[in-house]
């Protein structure tokens, strides 16, 4: 998918429609800022904003994803065309997001080690060792909320009796037993226990 090209017509439709970004942003409820960026290319539409972006616009999903008006003809073929680039997409993305969830997890680990080495040679004074430790681990519970949230939103988890596809609740996740990305999760659909893996695609 052509981001710059998307976003060139974003921009050229919008002026066909005679509105500028400030009353289409206000139309879809958002900042101005966030419609400028796709017109610059720089990132696209929510898909929770798809539709209504095009039917302000007066374009199919299609036409928005290929950047261009498109014929009857050729519509099938650029639709499946589309729904591959966006699942590719897609999976880049939590693969994007898997990898910021490790950063993460290292920097925490990173903030207690040297919080309690620090603590522990450099500094004679009790209290300042309470600080120090107290600031390590008051910034692992601030990033850890971030890590869950990753871990549970991204992809999606088959549950391994009945093989039904669901991201799970933010409270199931937190609190299933897990080895790396499988978890021992109960299934919305079936209702059973089982270890499922995380699956991106």
């Amino acid at each position: 998918m052509d981001q710059i090209k998307i976003g060139k017509f974003i921009g050229e439709q919008r002026k066909v429609h005679n509105l500028t970004q400030s009353e289409l942003s206000e139309k879809l409820g958002i900042t101005d800022r966030a419609i400028s960026k796709w017109e610059r290319g720089i990132c696209l539409p929510d898909a929770g904003l798809m539709l209504d972006l095009c039917k302000i616009l007066e374009i199919s999903v299609n036409e928005l994803l290929t950047g261009e008006k498109i014929s009857m003809e050729n519509n099938t073929e650029i639709m499946e065309k589309n729904l591959i680039e966006m699942a590719a997409l897609n999976e880049r993305t939590n693969k994007m997001l898997l990898h910021t969830e490790y950063v993460l997890i290292a920097l925490m680990v990173f903030l207690v080690v040297a919080g309690a080495l620090v603590s522990s040679y450099l500094v004679n004074e009790n209290w300042l060792r309470a600080v120090i430790l107290g600031i390590s681990l008051l910034l692992v519970f601030v990033l850890a909320p971030f890590c869950w949230r990753i871990e549970t939103k991204t992809g999606y988890y088959q549950c391994g009796k009945c093989g039904h596809k669901y991201v799970p609740t933010y409270k199931a996740s937190v609190w299933s037993p897990h080895m790396g990305l499988t978890k021992y999760m109960k299934c919305p659909e079936c209702g059973k226990k089982s270890w499922q893996k995380k699956v991106l695609k």
